[in-house]
């Protein structure tokens, strides 16, 4: 009688043990959650070689962390533990974790002869490249053998100090708590040559995903992508947005969370504004979109989404044909 309980207690421990150890089939790094992602603490690793705004960088955002109950360690890049939960500080260029990780997530930077372009989460952005005075910023928070990373780098050191500036600042994780990924941009407007909060704009982001098993009930959605495109250098987007099949448009706008108004006509329902951005009768702009890549005249309830269906918008003055 005792074997059998010992062996019954025994199985028990061991499905514990398991059931500790299973990843959980919901995946979602949002900055929002960065304070309870690292509560059990984390290791800010600099490069070898790391200026001087780099290291105020892992500074400035490790007190921030202190604040909020999370305490840290330090390490170099050819020295970062694997086992650890991470913040990352520094480009590519001088901190080869940030390189190892990019390529872990998909995060792309790359250099034309008059354009920056850059790729995380199957968006990618183009900038007019770097001029005197100015400076490009990531956060990017992600998950590498099961274990919460947190990228913050620049172009230059100034993107990476810019980047620090944002996420040391409490209320931005609440602001931006739903993205995953955001670009930024600095502009020294009063020519210091140093970064100041007020010189630092978002221009994109990109919303964290909830990954799940595929599940029966998926065979009657279909998902889509929407972004929107507000001018200077601003876009939003909501991607895998999953609605019932024979949904329209509109419904998938719904869906998606987006903040819109809109008018109904004779040939449907027609945008007028979107995330507080309305149209503008005096200067001629409107919400405009375009279906996997070809304009659209029709009101968004006439038309039945598809998988896959990539839906975006424009704030433009221009008209389309």
């Amino acid at each position: 009688m005792k074997g059998v309980k010992f062996r019954n207690f025994y199985m028990l421990f061991v499905f514990l043990i398991l059931l500790v150890q299973l990843p959980s089939p919901f995946i979602a790094e949002s900055i929002g959650n960065v304070e309870s992602a690292f509560s059990n603490g984390t290791v800010f690793v600099t490069g070898k070689n790391a200026n001087s705004l780099d290291l105020l960088t892992r500074d400035t955002v490790s007190k921030s962390f202190k604040e909020m109950g999370v305490l840290s360690t330090n390490s170099l890049d050819f020295e970062a533990p694997s086992n650890k939960q991470l913040v990352v500080i520094g480009g590519p260029v001088i901190n080869s974790k940030t390189k190892e990780l990019n390529d872990v997530f998909g995060v792309k930077y790359e250099e034309t002869q008059d354009r920056v372009l850059i790729t995380a989460k199957d968006l990618t952005l183009s900038k007019a490249k770097i001029g005197s005075g100015e400076d490009i910023g990531v956060i990017y928070f992600g998950k590498s053998n099961n274990l919460n990373v947190l990228m913050l780098w620049g172009a230059s050191r100034e993107g990476t100090f810019a980047a620090g500036l944002i996420l040391e600042d409490p209320t931005n994780l609440q602001k931006y708590g739903n993205s995953q990924f955001l670009l930024l941009k600095w502009k020294d407007n009063n020519g210091d040559q140093f970064v100041q909060k007020d010189e630092i704009t978002i221009t994109s982001e990109a919303p964290a995903i909830s990954i799940s098993t595929t599940t029966a009930e998926d065979k009657n959605n279909v998902t889509v992508s929407i972004t929107a495109d507000f001018g200077n250098s601003y876009t939003k987007e909501w991607k895998d947005v999953k609605v019932p099949k024979d949904s329209t448009i509109f419904d998938a706008m719904k869906a998606s969370g987006m903040k819109f108004d809109y008018n109904i006509q004779s040939l449907g329902v027609f945008v007028t504004s979107i995330e507080g951005l309305a149209e503008n009768r005096s200067t001629g702009r409107y919400w405009q979109y375009w279906i996997n890549n070809d304009y659209s005249q029709l009101g968004i309830s006439n038309i039945k989404v598809a998988d896959g269906m990539k839906i975006e918008w424009k704030y433009t003055d221009s008209f389309q044909n």
